[in-house]
């Protein structure tokens, strides 16, 4: 099976090892436990940084584009956790064939469904800083449920293989 878009296999395994410690970084974050975070202060260029979106209109307007001081750790953890789940999600099986494209296919299909069931209810029933919480998990979602949903699938095909 030629897919040309999937990493090598050993990626999975650089992938998981990346997960743990910056899902467990997000969570902390999430849960509001900031201080157990280190500190990354750092110069950037921000966009669209200041009252024009606020609803405070008192302070006047500011440029469009700004250098600020900010702490990149939040940065830093969604490109740990993005980088993660693509080398998850996107990595090569051992014995990759056309069954196991057509569960990649079915499982990506499952994740974007149940995602946007999750949206769905989240929307109607959680509200301020819960609903933001609910959209840092969120934004990791399909790849997330993807991958959980394609290792098990996987995983129950070859126990299944191997009883018979």
């Amino acid at each position: 099976m030629n897919s040309n878009y999937l990493f090598p296999t050993m990626c999975k395994r650089v992938g998981w090892v990346l997960f743990v410690p910056f899902a467990i970084m997000g969570l902390i974050l999430i849960f509001g436990h900031n201080e157990w975070l280190p500190a990354l202060p750092c110069k950037v260029i921000a966009l669209f940084n200041g009252p024009e979106w606020a609803t405070d209109k008192t302070v006047g307007p500011s440029p469009i584009v700004q250098i600020i001081t900010d702490n990149m750790i939040e940065e830093v953890i969604i490109f740990g956790l993005a980088i993660a789940l693509a080398l998850i999600a996107f990595s090569r099986e051992k014995d990759e064939d056309e069954f196991i494209e057509h569960l990649r296919a079915k499982s990506l299909v499952w994740s974007l469904k149940v995602n946007m069931a999750l949206i769905l209810v989240a929307t109607l029933f959680l509200y301020n800083s819960n609903f933001m919480a609910f959209t840092w998990i969120y934004l990791f979602g399909v790849p997330l449920l993807f991958a959980i949903k394609f290792e098990v699938e996987l995983y129950c095909f070859r126990h299944q293989s191997d009883e018979e």
